[in-house]
């Protein structure tokens, strides 16, 4: 589902400017998750995890009106349990095919809804979701969906103009390209579940360290999510953020 015109003028500049100053943090320097990675322009910042922890404006849309349009999805009442910036620069990566329903561990219900920064185009890296999937698809050892079943499903671009936004259910594959133009193609992605689940940000990003931690430890693979779906090469940090946050 597609909504056009989402965020009204004064939301959609204040999130313009959140995602510009929190796209200035060193790499590593946000204890949720603040990744670069390797662009033929050099290292960019790739994603930002939990920016409403930091960022009372975008805490203003989680809570405020994109959950009020996951509420009118799920038809009970909702809680934000995951918030995220993907920046997606110029010759930034994609995301292979997968399902947020496997990748958000402990999560019944889920609603996310992604809202455009930037235009969201087929050149400059926008989402393609597949309709019609009402169950957990084939995964390969990365956790996205195989590529022979990706190839048997029709896939449909999401294409936006700044401020517009998608919900996406916690079933619906979907994966994105790279960023093939010259301006960047910034999302911000909120994620819902019911408030009757009695689940939280804070059991969401517990668990999450928890999964990728021991993910990496079994396969090797660095992750800026808890499945290895990201296309792109990731950048280490020269140091992270472990107990607190360095960003007010």
């Amino acid at each position: 589902m597609i909504l056009r015109s989402a965020l009204d003028a004064r939301e959609l500049a204040a999130l313009d400017t959140a995602a510009s100053v929190v796209a200035s943090w060193p790499a590593g320097s946000h204890v949720w998750g603040h990744y670069a990675e390797a662009t033929p322009s050099g290292p960019v910042i790739c994603r930002t995890e939990n920016v409403s922890a930091c960022r009372d404006d975008v805490a203003a849309l989680v809570t405020g009106s994109l959950r009020a349009v996951a509420q009118d999805v799920l038809g009970e009442p909702a809680v934000d349990f995951k918030d995220k910036i993907n920046y997606k620069q110029p010759g930034g990566a994609g995301y292979r095919p997968h399902q947020d329903a496997l990748a958000y561990p402990g999560v019944d219900r889920v609603v996310s809804i992604l809202v455009a920064i930037d235009e969201c185009s087929a050149v400059s890296g926008c989402l393609w979701l597949a309709a019609g999937v009402d169950t957990l698809l084939p995964v390969d050892d990365r956790g996205v969906v195989r590529d022979d079943v990706g190839a048997d499903l029709s896939w449909e671009p999401a294409e936006l103009a700044p401020g517009d936004a998608v919900c996406i259910d916690g079933l619906a594959p979907h994966y994105s390209d790279a960023n093939q133009s010259a301006r960047a193609r910034r999302v911000l992605v909120a994620s819902y579940t019911t408030a009757a689940s009695g689940y939280s940000r804070a059991t969401y990003y517990a668990r999450r360290a928890e999964v990728m931690a021991d993910a990496t430890r079994s396969d090797g693979r660095f992750r800026i999510s808890t499945l290895a779906d990201f296309a792109g090469d990731e950048v280490t940090a020269d140091a992270y953020a472990v107990d607190t946050c360095t960003h007010p």
